[in-house]
C-alpha cells in the first residue's frame, strides 16, 4: 500500500512539474510577444508621416503580418501592413468596413452563435477580417473581404 502512495504522488509531482513549466513558457512567451509588439509600434511611430499609433497586433494568415492602426499626417487614419521589417501594404480606414460590421455579418451567418475573436488581416493583398464564432461546441471560421463586404470563406 504504501509503494501505491509512493507512485501516486510521484506521478502527482510530475504532472504539477509539467503543467507549472507550460504555464511558465505561456507567460513568457506573451511577455516576448508584448515586447515585441511595443518595439514595431515605436519603430512605426518614428516614421515621418505617422502622428499616432492606434493598434498594433500580428496576423497569422497565410502569410505573418504586423498590422497597426495609425493616424497619418493628413490627418487620415491608415491600416499599415509590415512584414519583413517594410510597409508591404496599406489601406485608409475609410475604404474598408469596420470589426463591427466584420461581426455582424458573420453572426448573420452563424446565428446565436458568440464571437471569440475578429482580426483585420491581409489575404492574398486583399484586406480581410477573420471572425472566430463558437456555436454548439464548434469554432466556426468566416473570412470577409474588408473592402467589400463579401463573404470570401466559411468553414
Amino acid at each position: 500500500m504504501l509503494k501505491k502512495i509512493k507512485w501516486l504522488l510521484l506521478g502527482l509531482v510530475a504532472i504539477v512539474i509539467i503543467i507549472g513549466t507550460y504555464v511558465e513558457s505561456l507567460v513568457r512567451y506573451a511577455e516576448t510577444e508584448g515586447v515585441f509588439l511595443d518595439n514595431y509600434a515605436a519603430s512605426i511611430l518614428a516614421m515621418p508621416e505617422v502622428v499616432s499609433v492606434g493598434s498594433i497586433h500580428r496576423f497569422n494568415g497565410l502569410e505573418s503580418y504586423i498590422v497597426a492602426s495609425i493616424e497619418h499626417e493628413s490627418g487620415q487614419d491608415v491600416y499599415l501592413f509590415v512584414r519583413d521589417g517594410e510597409v508591404q501594404h496599406n489601406f485608409f480606414r475609410s475604404d474598408l468596413m469596420d470589426e463591427t460590421q466584420a461581426n455582424m455579418i458573420a453572426l448573420d451567418l452563424v446565428q446565436n452563435g458568440e464571437i471569440i475573436d475578429t482580426q483585420l488581416g491581409i489575404l492574398e493583398e486583399m484586406p480581410i477580417f477573420e471572425v472566430q464564432i463558437e456555436y454548439e461546441d464548434v469554432v466556426h471560421y468566416i473570412v470577409i473581404d474588408a473592402r467589400t463586404s463579401e463573404v470570401i470563406l466559411n468553414f
